[in-house]
Formats: C-alpha cells, sequence, structure tokens
C-alpha cells in the first residue's frame, strides 16, 4: 500500500503571458520545486476545456508535510516566478490529495491523462471505493490504452473529494463509447453511480 500524495495546481494565464508563463514554468518554477526533498516528481498538462483551468501541475510527494517545508516555500518564490508570472495567472484551484487506491503510483509515461474528480454521498463512501478498486478499475484496464490510474482524496474545501487520475496513451479513449459502455458493466452502474455528484472530466496532454 502507498503512502504518498499528490498537489495539485489548476490556473490559467493571461494569453498575452502565456509563452513566458510555459518558459518560465519549465526552466525554472518546476525544476525548483521538483528539488524540494520528498518532491517525488513534478508533471505538468494542458487541456482544451472552456470550462477548466487550461493548467495542471501535479507534484506526487511523500506527504502532505512537504508543502509545509522551509524548502517549498524557498522554491516557490524563487526566480522571475513570484515577480512576473504569478501576477498574470488566475482562476486558480490548489488541493492537496492523499493516495485512496488503484494503482501504488503514478508511472508518469503516457501523452495523456484523463482526471476524473467526483463527490459521492457518505453513506455510499465504503461501498463506491471497494467496487472502484475491485471491479471498476480492473474493467477499464481491459481496455488497450488504459495504462494504469491512481485514486487520491482531498479535504480542500469548495473541491471534490476524490480524483482517479488514468494515464491513457489515446486522447479519445477516455470520451469513446468503449469506455462508457465499459464503465456501465458491473455494480458501478446501479449501485455506485446514482450517488456520485460534482463530477468533472478532464482530457489533458502531458506539456
Amino acid at each position: 500500500m502507498s503512502a504518498h500524495a499528490l498537489y495539485l495546481v489548476r490556473m490559467d494565464v493571461a494569453h498575452d503571458h502565456e509563452k513566458t508563463f510555459n518558459d518560465v514554468y519549465d526552466t525554472e518554477h518546476l525544476p525548483n520545486l521538483r528539488a524540494v526533498p520528498g518532491v517525488r516528481r513534478g508533471s505538468r498538462y494542458r487541456q482544451p476545456s472552456a470550462t477548466d483551468p487550461r493548467y495542471i501541475a501535479a507534484y506526487e510527494m511523500d506527504g502532505p508535510a512537504v508543502l509545509e517545508s522551509p524548502a517549498w516555500r524557498v522554491a516557490g518564490e524563487a526566480g522571475r516566478w513570484p515577480g512576473e508570472i504569478r501576477p498574470h495567472t488566475m482562476n486558480r484551484h490548489l488541493a492537496m490529495y492523499e493516495w485512496c487506491g488503484g494503482n501504488p503510483a503514478l508511472t508518469g509515461k503516457t501523452p495523456y491523462v484523463f482526471w476524473v474528480f467526483m463527490d459521492v454521498e457518505r453513506h455510499k463512501e465504503a461501498l463506491f471505493n471497494e467496487l472502484y478498486d475491485t471491479e471498476h478499475l480492473p474493467l477499464l484496464f481491459k481496455l488497450q490504452g488504459c495504462a494504469n490510474a491512481v485514486r487520491y482524496r482531498t479535504a480542500a474545501a469548495g473541491e471534490p473529494r476524490y480524483v482517479c487520475v488514468y494515464e491513457v496513451e489515446r486522447a479519445d479513449l477516455p470520451m469513446s463509447k468503449l469506455w462508457n459502455d465499459t464503465s456501465d458493466i458491473g455494480r458501478w452502474k446501479p449501485e455506485v453511480r446514482p450517488y456520485t455528484y460534482n463530477k468533472h472530466w478532464i482530457v489533458s496532454e502531458r506539456v
């Protein structure tokens, strides 16, 4: 069983600062944060939906305490990011998640990631977690192109409690009829899905 954490930072940036945003993120900001003790991996994604932040940064960590460390705070304020970039970002969603199921860790190897955010009614939460791991994910893993899935949950205010992060080989797979039909198999559709809500689906491309 894994005990790691995932810190998700989702945001938009002013369009006339987008090139500088990406340059600084890739050459300064992300490397600085990756170097913090306890950070296992930092990855960036971009997605085309008009209803969610366009950019996602995912930091895999040993645990939530990394975010409170002096090293993380120093790294976040280093270089051009705080003065030249941060003032031009907006629509920020920051949330710390802890591992709760699926495979032990992300691989960082697929060109696309499918994020499924949702809440579940508390009286069905135990069944939700049981069927997600024992039935729902094993069925989806049989699909060619579904390489990995890791589940996390958060207590962050205003964010759906659960996210499942699917690493997929094709951008069209998560929204395909095959994926939807497979998702309908078994107990998930009648016993769990009616009790889920506040759902968001995001297909993103690795930057």
